[in-house]
């Protein structure tokens, strides 16, 4: 008699507990295109799980790469991502319905290491609304190809300063500290913040220490991105010298910089301490802002002249 009454109870008990873990899994945020060696995902509280290519990667969850591991993705908005060796991140939010929702969100912590993406739909449509922060900036974006590399206390050096470095490689960014600091990065120039929380981020020719190899993404082919972001059934991936179709051609070089609209040409030598931009600013008052246009030099221990480009420093007042 206990048996039979019981039976139901039992049985939705095993239902419940066989859907959980789908449950729990959350948005599914993108797929694994590729993955050399050893990388982990899962969320905080449960265990880790080997990635594998074209398995699911979900809001919530964190990617943890060992050292000379990669990474590389394709989000739901049609966003690609590298993600490098040693590594931490953690995608915090993550929302999108389709091209039309206007209330799409990306939000991801990196804790150490760094990737390289191209933004998606979120990017170019809901720029508010995507964010990468560090525990030492929030970056934005306006639709860009772009790499981010925090750089951890205990990891920092002599030529690589610990805190975050931004390079861009094709269209713009913002880098703003916990002090309100904002610095626009453009096409060709690479930024940089340091711990400290209120010191102003500055442009840094890229360390070769971090930048000297270029980080790929994945091959993109009509069978792999489709116009409208969606996730096509036979990913492709590609091998990590393999210089992606889609990615125009980025810095080679540490030292040198292409010539863009407000970055001329700046001719170094590969650098072994990062020297802030000196600066001697002038003060353009607005509604809500102060904008500091300040005269900007990156300089070399090895070279003998130094060429002026321009950049701009958002300080927001204090309310």
């Amino acid at each position: 008699m206990f048996v039979k009454s019981c039976w139901p109870l039992m049985l939705f008990a095993a239902l419940g507990a066989a859907a959980g873990p789908v449950c729990a899994q959350g948005t599914e945020a993108g797929r694994f295109l590729s993955v050399v060696g050893d990388v982990r995902v899962g969320r905080e509280g449960a265990p880790q799980r080997a990635a594998q290519r074209a398995a699911e990667f979900y809001e919530g969850e964190s990617i943890v790469t060992a050292v000379g591991a990669l990474a590389q993705l394709r989000m739901t908005d049609g966003a690609l991502m590298s993600v490098r060796g040693d590594t931490e991140i953690k995608l915090e939010r993550f929302s999108y319905a389709g091209e039309q929702d206007r209330n799409a969100s990306f939000l991801m912590s990196v804790l150490k290491g760094g990737l390289r993406t191209i933004t998606g739909v979120i990017g170019r449509q809901n720029r508010e609304r995507y964010r990468i922060t560090t525990a030492t900036v929030t970056i934005g974006v306006r639709g860009t190809d772009f790499e981010i590399v925090h750089v951890p206390l205990q990891a920092g050096s002599r030529e690589v300063p610990a805190g975050t470095y931004d390079r861009v490689f094709e269209g713009v960014t913002s880098m703003e500290n916990r002090a309100g600091v904002m610095l626009l990065v453009s096409r060709d120039q690479t930024a940089f913040a340091a711990l400290q929380g209120t010191t102003p981020p500055v442009l840094v020719a890229p360390p070769a220490a971090l930048f000297g190899r270029t980080t790929p993404l994945p091959r993109v082919t009509p069978q792999t991105l489709r116009k409208d972001g969606g996730r096509a059934d036979q990913p492709q991936a590609v091998a990590p010298a393999t210089r992606p179709t889609l990615m125009l051609t980025p810095i080679d070089a540490p030292g040198t910089l292409e010539t863009s609209a407000i970055s001329p040409t700046i001719k170094t030598a590969p650098t072994t301490t990062l020297t802030p931009i000196q600066t001697a600013p002038s003060v353009v008052t607005g509604a809500d802002k102060v904008m500091l246009i300040a005269p900007t030099t990156v300089l070399s221990p090895i070279t003998t002249t130094n060429t002026t480009s321009g950049s701009i420093l958002l300080v927001k007042p204090p309310k």
